[in-house]
């Protein structure tokens, strides 16, 4: 099996940070951004992508078969999980998403997502993915129907306003 790990900072402050991380742990790792400059990998497959770039988690997201929504392990509350859901891919978070409260509810309601409570739980669920890519598919068509019926949100606010402003009483 092919895998890589893409680790994305949420803050380009973090950039650097991480970069020392991955070498301390003992991994080979490319930094995106020589990536997208060189349009290449001098040094075969690097196990390790470093997402040190703005603008491009929409990239990651795409070529991802599993996504681990990040900083939900801890009370900092994550990353917007509607995006990989979106794209049909098998999300993942922990319990720590107070800011997208609804959305994980349709999300898990549907099954469309899984949480975790521990890293240890997302090692599982990970490998219970890899292992069986028809529940990781499974997952990702319920939680790619949920974002699909929500789109239109915008628009519905927006006429409602219109309609008020127009016909006040």
């Amino acid at each position: 099996m092919d895998l890589r790990l893409a680790l994305i900072p949420r803050k380009p402050e973090r950039f650097q940070i991480v970069a020392d991380l991955i070498e301390q742990a003992g991994f080979q790792f490319a930094r995106f951004s020589q990536l997208k400059e060189h349009d290449t990998i001098a040094d075969g497959k690097p196990p390790v992508i470093l997402g040190d770039t703005m603008g491009d988690l929409n990239k990651f997201y795409a070529l991802a078969s599993i996504v681990f929504v990040g900083r939900t392990l801890t009370p900092m509350g994550g990353s917007d999980m509607m995006e990989p859901a979106a794209l049909g891919k098998c999300t993942l978070f922990g319990p720590h998403t107070f800011n997208f409260k609804q959305t994980v509810q349709d999300l898990l309601e549907a099954e469309g997502a899984i949480e975790v409570k521990n890293p240890q739980e997302l090692l599982q669920m990970i490998q219970k993915c890899l292992a069986n890519p028809s529940f990781s598919a499974q997952i990702a068509e319920k939680g790619r129907d949920v974002i699909r019926k929500k789109q239109g949100a915008t628009q519905k606010t927006v006429d409602a306003v219109l309609e008020f402003i127009q016909n006040p009483n």
